[in-house]
């Protein structure tokens, strides 16, 4: 199979096409973004280089996704291709073109071309806030309640995949990630992917919080396992499946940092990071038995996806890895 994977410079995007180029039942994987990957990433390929094809290319443009899917034959697509709203900076616009025109083009460009399977990035953020199911997990049956414009964007592209499957009879399944960590990760919540990323180089971390809040995480390497075996498969059980790990504190991440790094210089700071009524913010409580029953999955400990994160920012580095 070919594989398209829109946004594949990202951290979720790159990190499915290295886990894509190892799966020996396909056959090319091509990436769609403004910019290609790190020079980093692309050594790490190794002998895979050959299956790999960057493309430029804007996902808010149809054109951009039609030709290089015609050129390349590709029968599969991934659109990791998304803007998180605290990145936009009072660009609202921007944000409607990626999340909402730019999805709709995946999935316009995939019933043109012919393309019948199709995986593409939901949020946990379609949830809202803890408060609003309990203390217990959230599940996808849950009434979903967006409180914010990325998260209405996420919600909707949920419904147009609906629309898409039922009107032309293709196959489309969405992923709910928990708040994503990894070397070079961008989200609001930037110390879960900077902190090991700066440990793993010898640079100090420094944050304003008290290192209590809790918070659902998922690695980018869990993302791409995921999403590898659903995009391999021909359809799923359900639409739509939550994707993240227990809940965890800044603290804990510390103490995994510290096992592989014990000098690490990670200071905490007084302010209170912990909403105990769960009135703001996303859920940290999130069930993955669906994706475990339907698929065999779950993420990884936290222990594997850390040592993991540290060797890559130390790859960048042109360091040595840390042996488990």
């Amino acid at each position: 199979m070919n594989i398209m994977v829109m946004g594949g410079s990202g951290l979720f995007g790159r990190k499915t096409v290295m886990y894509l180029l190892n799966d020996p039942d396909v056959k090319k994987v091509v990436s769609l973004d403004m910019v290609p990957p790190p020079e980093w990433f692309m050594k790490s390929m190794g002998k895979y280089r050959d299956k790999f094809q960057f493309v430029r290319g804007d996902v808010s443009q149809l054109e951009d996704i039609l030709n290089p899917m015609k050129q390349h034959a590709i029968d599969r697509v991934i659109n990791w291709a998304f803007i998180m709203a605290t990145e936009l900076q009072g660009e609202p616009r921007l944000l409607t073109k990626v999340n909402v025109v730019g999805m709709s083009n995946a999935f316009e460009a995939a019933k043109i071309m012919n393309v019948k399977r199709v995986v593409y990035a939901s949020s946990e953020t379609v949830y809202g806030p803890q408060a609003m199911y309990g203390m217990r997990e959230v599940t996808e049956d849950d009434q979903t309640n967006p409180t914010h414009s990325y998260a209405v964007c996420k919600l909707y592209a949920e419904i147009m995949a609906g629309q898409y499957q039922r009107l032309y009879g293709m196959s489309f399944t969405g992923l709910r990630p928990t708040i994503g960590y990894g070397h070079g990760g961008r989200s609001p919540a930037q110390y879960w992917s900077d902190m090991p990323s700066a440990a793993a180089v010898g640079k100090p971390f420094v944050m304003e919080g008290d290192g209590n809040g809790l918070a659902s995480l998922v690695a980018a390497d869990d993302i791409a396992e995921f999403t590898r075996r659903l995009i391999t498969a021909d359809s799923s059980p359900h639409p739509v499946y939550n994707v993240g790990g227990p809940p965890k504190t800044p603290r804990d991440l510390a103490e995994v940092v510290k096992k592989y790094i014990p000098d690490a210089k990670i200071t905490f700071g007084k302010q209170s990071m912990m909403d105990k009524e769960g009135k703001f913010g996303l859920p940290w409580l999130v069930s993955g038995e669906r994706a475990k029953k339907d698929f065999g999955f779950t993420c990884l400990p936290m222990e594997k996806a850390v040592l993991i994160h540290i060797n890559d920012a130390r790859r960048e580095a042109g360091l040595k890895p840390i042996k488990g």
